[in-house]
């Protein structure tokens, strides 16, 4: 009876044994077949009449970035961050056997920067599709609108590139010259980056009476 006791417990750890095998070389494969997302990068922009401020953090996961509504012509930017998987081997000892078994290590971390802005609701991630863009090489084409040319004079004007919004409020005002007082403020910080100063002045002239 101790003999056929003996055997079956013999069969038992093998069989064990193989299945522990077959499931840490499966776990062992699907990480080292590439690199691993390991946080994420968030940056938030918020456009103001004056200028725009910067916040940034990271997070583990993609349900930890923040939800809220950020408003018109404002960004959240998310930047997932890799990291290479290497693999290194580990004793485990099942009875009297001792087996080597894969151990995973996160090294050198690599950060792939999207260019492509992606806002985080509730359940599941959705990409924004560019539209100031769009209206931009629309009306580089010839056709033109007010709320177009706001909209790209303002963003161009909020990522600092003076020289472009110039460009797209002097359009504005060419088309419409009634304006709420912030547009002539916006105009008048983007003529002085093309050093026409005397325009300048008299748009801030036009502004400072608006804002009375």
């Amino acid at each position: 009876m101790k003999k056929y006791a003996l055997f079956f417990v013999a069969i038992g750890s093998v069989y064990s044994y193989s299945c522990f095998a077959q499931s840490n070389a499966k776990n062992f494969t699907d990480l080292a077949s590439g690199n691993e997302i390991i946080a994420y990068h968030v940056e938030e922009r918020i456009n103001k009449p004056m200028g725009s401020s910067i916040t940034t953090y990271e997070v583990s996961s993609l349900s930890l970035v923040h939800t809220n509504d950020l408003g018109q012509n404002n960004t959240r930017t998310v930047t997932p961050k890799y990291g290479k998987v290497r693999a290194k081997a580990t004793a485990l000892t099942i009875g009297a056997a001792v087996v080597s078994a894969p151990k995973t290590t996160i090294t050198s971390t690599v950060v792939a920067p999207i260019k492509t802005v992606i806002a985080v609701p509730e359940k599941k991630d959705k990409v924004v599709i560019d539209v100031v863009g769009t209206y931009e090489r629309v009306m580089d084409k010839g056709y033109k609108s007010v709320d177009m040319l706001i909209k790209v004079a303002d963003r161009h004007f909020f990522e600092g590139d003076l020289v472009l919004s110039a460009k797209w409020y002097a359009e504005l005002f060419a088309v419409k010259d009634d304006l709420e007082a912030v547009y002539y403020y916006r105009y008048a910080q983007s003529l002085k980056a093309v050093n026409q100063n005397a325009k300048a002045a008299e748009m801030m002239k036009i502004f400072n009476t608006k804002s009375l």
